[in-house]
């Protein structure tokens, strides 16, 4: 019990220890600041500022106004205040960009483990299917996938977004694992007969964790990025508080009313600009942190 213990508060000293590092770096410190930010805003903003769909069309592309604060973003082309749509959304897109990362990593991680391990005809039929999707249009199977299943249940809609992505990472943590393989404790590891499973899950996902935390972030910035797109397409249902759809008829509207609704565009392009930079400067620190030529 005493030794358990005494782990335990190792590990927690270890993660500590690595939060500061990641900390004091730049990148990692304004993604992780932005990132916070985009979680306090979906989780606190729908309660301060619920939806009510309530049209007034006197009121509809109109710009930014200092008071009431409800209308610093303008309105869309119903009257509603852009913010209310801004915030309203944001729950979804930290949704689906967290699970469909989460979703990608994780099919992409078990199956590089698998294919660089066991090798042979294992790896062979593996490498064989994820060359074939390499070869197909990620995008046109999502597209087609989303279609056909038409929800926005970010359960399911995560699923669809991850159907191709798993593969660039499978093939890199296969190249891993197989130098992995060639580890002096490795080669113990199989002579004293310990188990596959342990010996992925102890002794060689250790070495490729930092790698994969990379991955997870660079993938849910391509979630979001699907996921914003297939909105602006119109491909998904209809939801007037997506950033997708919001630039989407903000697009169609500036077509038809010139500059009236450059807010209704720009606000909503801002936010998801401003989530895909997060992520992208949080993965750049995290992989200063942990790869000394980067640091130099």
């Amino acid at each position: 019990m005493v030794e358990s213990n005494l782990l335990a508060g190792k590990r927690v000293q270890s993660l500590i220890k690595t939060l500061g590092i990641v900390w004091s770096n730049k990148a990692a410190r304004f993604g992780i600041s932005v990132m916070l930010f985009y979680i306090v805003l979906a989780v606190v903003g729908p309660v301060i500022l619920p939806y009510n769909y309530r049209t007034n069309p006197a009121m509809a592309l109109q710009p930014p106004k200092l008071w009431p604060p409800i209308y610093w973003f303008g309105t869309d082309n119903v009257g509603e205040p852009v913010l209310v749509d801004i915030v309203n959304g944001a729950p979804f897109i930290i949704e689906i960009s967290f699970l469909a990362g989460l979703y990608t990593t994780l099919i992409g991680l078990v199956v590089g483990l698998i294919s660089g391990y066991f090798g042979g005809i294992v790896d062979s039929i593996i490498m064989l299917f994820n060359d074939a999707l390499l070869t197909i249009p990620s995008l046109l199977i999502t597209v087609i996938v989303a279609v056909m299943v038409h929800t926005t249940n970010p359960l399911i809609l995560a699923g669809v977004l991850s159907i191709t992505g798993w593969t660039g990472l499978a093939r890199s943590v296969r190249s891993q694992v197989l130098a992995s393989k060639e580890y002096p404790y490795i080669e113990v590891s199989k002579v004293l007969g310990l188990k596959w499973s342990y010996v992925l899950y102890k002794e060689i996902l250790p070495t490729i964790v930092p790698y994969v935390w990379i991955n997870l972030i660079l993938n849910m910035e391509g979630s979001l990025y699907a996921a914003v797109g297939l909105y602006y397409l119109g491909l998904l249902p209809f939801d007037p508080t997506n950033w997708g759809y919001m630039i989407s008829n903000a697009l169609s509207l500036g077509a038809a009313y010139g500059s009236s609704a450059i807010w209704y565009f720009f606000f909503p392009t801002l936010f998801v600009v401003l989530f895909m930079v997060g992520l992208i400067e949080l993965a750049y620190g995290i992989d200063e942190v942990i790869n000394p030529r980067l640091r130099r």
